[in-house]
């Protein structure tokens, strides 16, 4: 379905499915801006996910619905709010499994 944010088309998948990204992360996307890049995804981590290091080409929101994530800065939980800005690395992982809410914009390289 194609949804209209002033004159840019926006894509809004209805019903969205799961698909699997790599081992140990799937995705289910939301909304996305062809032009722009903007995305919205629901990210699942599973238990014993660990990400190999990669890179933003512009910005990463992340909110957490359930469970809990780890990265550089410490140990992620339920409720809480992360940025990760473009540029440097970055190398999330989860012991218990998670499911996020992201909103991104910009190629990921890693």
């Amino acid at each position: 379905m194609m949804a209209r944010s002033g004159k840019k088309p926006i894509e809004v998948f209805l019903v969205p499915e799961w698909e699997k990204l790599r081992e140990g992360i799937t995705k289910k996307s939301l909304a996305r801006d062809p032009k722009s890049g903007l995305q919205v995804d629901l990210l699942r981590l599973e238990p014993g996910f660990v990400d190999k290091p990669h890179f933003h080409g512009n910005f990463e929101w992340v909110y957490i619905l359930e469970g809990s994530m780890e990265d550089e800065r410490g140990v992620h939980v339920k409720g809480d709010f992360l940025v990760n800005g473009k540029g440097g690395p970055h190398r999330p992982s989860s012991k218990e499994g998670c499911l996020l809410l992201i909103v991104w914009s910009g190629k990921v390289r890693g």
